[in-house]
């Protein structure tokens, strides 16, 4: 069955608070010294907002192709290779359009992203050497804590202006009380000094 316009709006919205819930509690795991966690989460958050882009492409494939069947568009994103895929998740978030040579973009593309994800939960042994979640400094943390910020600030009002995109004075208040929020977490972390 095809999910109906509103199923969809309401995906977004989901989406984009979901990714905020896991910003905020990077946040506070970071404030608590755990920074392994809090780069883990915070990546996960910047996944969450590639799905909502994926998602809002979708609509917008499925608004300007009226003679194409909505079940082909939907197919695709909810397929693993899409919807289930991380580093495809963090490819969108990280919005390769504008600039394919950004080294973030690099990263995951090589799927550098990824294994430091994967090296801020899992011990591990490469190259005769021990890996440990211990490794992450509190820097690399707030580094990525930085990076979703700024794209949450990108995002905008995607996540309330519905099926058809139409931002307008409701989507953009209920977007700006939810980076609020963001905000006052995110400054309530101290940023690393710099060593001398």
């Amino acid at each position: 069955m095809i999910p109906s316009k509103v199923t969809l709006s309401k995906l977004k919205a989901e989406i984009y608070t979901n990714a905020v819930r896991l910003f905020i509690d990077a946040c506070t795991l970071h404030k608590k010294r755990s920074y392994a966690s809090s780069f883990a989460l915070a990546i996960l958050s910047f996944e969450e907002l590639g799905k909502l882009e994926m998602v809002d492409h979708i609509c917008d494939d499925i608004s300007i192709n009226p003679d194409s069947n909505p079940q082909d568009f939907l197919n695709h994103l909810f397929s693993r290779p899409m919807f289930f895929n991380h580093k495809n998740k963090q490819a969108w978030a990280a919005d390769p359009i504008f600039d394919f040579r950004k080294k973030r973009f690099k990263d995951i593309t090589k799927g550098v992203l990824e294994q430091s994800k994967q090296a801020a939960l899992y011990v591990g042994y490469f190259n005769r050497r021990i890996r440990s979640p211990r490794m992450i400094t509190p820097k690399k943390s707030f580094n990525e804590l930085s990076m979703v910020l700024n794209k949450f600030t990108e995002v905008d009002d995607l996540g309330f202006n519905g099926f058809n995109c139409l931002s307008n004075a409701q989507s953009r208040a209920k977007a700006k009380r939810w980076l609020g929020k963001i905000k006052k977490s995110y400054g309530s972390i101290n940023k690393p000094t710099q060593k001398p």
